[in-house]
């Protein structure tokens, strides 16, 4: 790969829903999924004194309307409101809608532009310090008189309450991956307390303080820090007490750290009682108050409706704005249906209608008094996505077959109906990052060729029958398809799963398998997929590559199985909760991604070795460049030029994605090693991009000052908005 010298870019940024630096449990490349058909992506306590049948009404002209907004999405909403996505590498778009509008005063917000902002209604105060020791902390002063929903005071200790209930083995065993607070002073010792002095172990958080009623502070170790987003350590939203700790627990500091009360870690035999507690609380939506411009006022499973009134405690944004929404009641839309509930009031707002088909029908109701529509590029865009740690998937040049045997471009046009662009790596057209390299980067050409989808599977070893014999264009049966004689290492992969693989979904009667043949193991060249249904995405893949004669001449097979949005991200997070039954099954997935913030670009330990970070990759690649050349963030940095040059220019996706965010400095540094993982993205292909396209947010005219962008989406846009004649 050739290096030439970058166009320097402004860059900061992170998210608004959770600490942000990647040194905690914000996810950060696709910190939204969604259904690719969609744009994104029992009573709970509400202080409101009006339920939405209650709702206000005011009359303009010959019409009266009710102050109340409905919001639809064809992703499926799943209740995990109080803390989206608990700590998984991404959030389901409309779980992260309710979020956006219950979550508030966290200390730094998104603003409209991508970047995070300081945010002056919740914090009066903030300062960095740089200590002789190579660490920094951030130190915040919160302006007093906050409250939650029920009135309660928010004080500088609900700030700090997920940090230290995350950080812990309590958190572990509900299920957290518990490294929210990794980037501190003493996390590893304070992780490891367990209730009771040990070497090595504190009950104390050094880095953590509790400095007053309303005020905290955070230092950074010197291993994360400096750190090109580093402003974003104090970038932190606040929880009710007992939504992370649970009842009765409280925070003290006694000068050298804060820490948690006793009854924290209270153990009924060896399981903590307050796991269990914890890990009710993420889906219960009636026991807690709430901080932000909304509370959950009802939420029903069976329909997947949420009703969101009013907070009248939320004093604003980071710019001071508080709604005027009285109600807003979110729904599922069938993508089918979708203009028809518009049209009937079924919903106000179809948000981020993409493809050719259904914007062309979105934009055909618009006329300005009725309806009205606002549109923007996409900060993300819809892919292919690969497990890459079990099944053929797992090998690099299947996941490129798959991308060569693909017309991406005949796809994105069906598609979009023009309304998109092909993208050729994890970016979307209007990032300036992108736009500083694009005409630097060079990137594999996977134009639509079966015979270079053959040559890659061919140089791969995907050459035997399943007799371990060569494999025969034109055989039938299971032989159809090619197998690939495995090394122990990949037959013992992910516990053994690739020993018994085979394929699911199996309609013609056939069962491609794992087989053994003289105590070799052979894989077929049979893919898993799930694909949301209904989706019109799921529908083009099916046609145009699934059941596409040219991947049947190549080899290869797909095996299609459908279902809800929910049961794809089980499969992707393999989490019971989910519907996941515990066993790996799928490698291949189609959905859509969208970067809520320009921080989403910092991707740090999304592509690590270690076990600890499992949760945060979403395609479960570890990269082999890293094993031979690793990032030790302890250790004296390389710049980009060194690093190049003592890796035999070999830089694993760990190492730049590391480097890109421990090792920079300077924004030309940042674009250097940014262009590298574009690359080396590329070349492995995690996913398979397939369009960058607009969103169209549709609506009923009769909500105002409605605006949307790339960073503000239809759910954050309405605390902007109001309902005519309010």
């Amino acid at each position: 790969m050739k290096r030439k010298k970058l166009l320097a870019v402004l860059l900061a940024s992170a998210m608004a829903l959770s600490m942000a630096a990647c040194g905690n449990d914000a996810p950060a490349d696709s910190s939204t999924l969604s259904d690719q058909s969609s744009g994104e992506s029992t009573p709970a306590e509400s202080s409101s004194d009006e339920t939405p049948a209650e709702s206000s009404s005011e009359t303009t002209g010959d019409v009266t309307y009710e102050n109340k907004v409905i919001m639809g999405n064809t992703t499926d909403l799943t209740g995990d409101f109080r803390y989206p996505g608990w700590g998984t590498s991404s959030v389901g778009a409309s779980d992260q809608d309710v979020g956006r509008l219950t979550i508030g005063y966290s200390t730094q917000e998104v603003a409209e532009d991508g970047n995070m902002v300081w945010n002056d209604t919740a914090v009066k105060s903030h300062t960095k310090t740089e200590n002789e020791d190579g660490t920094a902390t951030f130190t915040v002063e919160l302006n007093e008189g906050l409250t939650f929903s029920d009135g309660s005071p928010l004080t500088a200790k609900n700030y700090l309450a997920r940090i230290l209930a995350f950080s812990t083995p309590v958190a572990m065993e509900a299920g957290h991956p518990a490294m929210v607070g990794n980037a501190f002073v003493g996390f590893e010792e304070f992780k490891a307390y367990t209730g009771e002095e040990a070497e090595g172990a504190s009950k104390e958080f050094k880095g953590v303080r509790l400095l007053s009623d309303y005020s905290f502070s955070v230092t950074v170790s010197s291993d994360y820090y400096p750190y090109y987003f580093a402003y974003t350590y104090a970038g932190i939203s606040p929880a009710p007490m007992g939504l992370f700790l649970g009842e009765g627990v409280d925070i003290m500091d006694d000068g050298n750290g804060a820490y948690l009360t006793e009854n924290f870690y209270e153990k009924n035999g060896d399981s903590y009682v307050k796991a269990a507690e914890i890990e009710a609380n993420r889906y219960d939506l009636t026991k807690y108050p709430y901080s932000g411009a909304y509370v959950v006022s009802d939420w029903d499973a069976s329909t997947k409706q949420a009703t969101m009134t009013i907070n009248p405690e939320f004093k604003g944004n980071y710019e001071g704005q508080t709604p005027s929404i009285e109600t807003i009641v979110y729904v599922k839309l069938i993508q089918e249906t979708q203009l028809e509930e518009l049209t009937t009031g079924g919903t106000d707002i179809l948000g981020g209608v993409t493809g050719g088909k259904d914007t062309t029908a979105a934009l055909a109701v618009v006329d300005g008094e009725n309806f009205s529509e606002t549109h923007y590029q996409r900060a993300g865009y819809g892919k292919i996505q690969f497990d890459c740690d079990f099944g053929p998937t797992m090998f690099q040049e299947v996941r490129q077959a798959i991308a060569y045997l693909l017309n991406r471009t005949e796809f994105c046009q069906t598609f979009t109906g023009g309304y998109g662009v092909v993208v050729d790596g994890p970016y979307s057209p209007d990032l300036a990052p992108w736009k500083a390299i694009q005409d630097e980067v060079e990137l594999i050409d996977y134009s639509f060729s079966p015979e270079s989808a053959k040559k890659v599977l061919e140089d791969g070893g995907w050459i035997y029958n399943s007799k371990g014999e060569p494999f025969v264009e034109g055989a039938e049966g299971v032989d159809a398809v090619r197998y690939k004689k495995l090394t122990a290492d990949e037959a013992n992969a992910l516990d053994g799963a690739n020993k018994t693989y085979a394929s699911v979904s199996n309609t013609d009667g056939v069962t491609y398998a794992t087989v053994e043949v003289n105590g070799e193991y052979y894989m077929p060249l049979a893919i898993n997929w799930f694909g949301s249904t209904p989706n019109d995405v799921t529908d083009l893949i099916s046609t145009t590559l699934a059941n596409s004669s040219d991947l049947a001449a190549t080899g290869m097979v797909i095996r299609s199985t459908t279902g809800d949005f929910n049961k794809l991200l089980g499969e992707i997070y393999r989490e019971p909760s989910y519907g996941y039954n515990g066993v790996p099954t799928y490698g291949m997935y189609n959905l859509a991604t969208g970067f809520s913030a320009l921080i989403n670009l910092d991707t740090s330990y999304q592509w690590s070795h270690d076990p600890a970070w499992f949760t945060n990759s979403s395609n479960k690649l570890y990269d082999s460049y890293d094993i031979d050349f690793p990032y030790d963030i302890k250790a004296d940095k390389l710049s980009y030029e060194e690093a190049v040059e003592a890796s035999g220019d070999k830089l694993g996706m760990d190492y730049l994605s590391m480097g890109m965010v421990y090792t920079a400095t300077t924004e030309e540094e940042f674009n250097q090693w940014y262009m590298g993982y574009v690359e080396r993205w590329n070349e492995l292909m995690p996913d398979i991009p397939l369009y960058s396209n607009y969103y169209y947010d549709v609506y009923n005219s009769k909500i105002e000052n409605f605006h949307t962008s790339p960073f503000r989406g239809p759910a954050a846009a309405l605390l902007y908005a109001n309902v005519k004649g309010f």
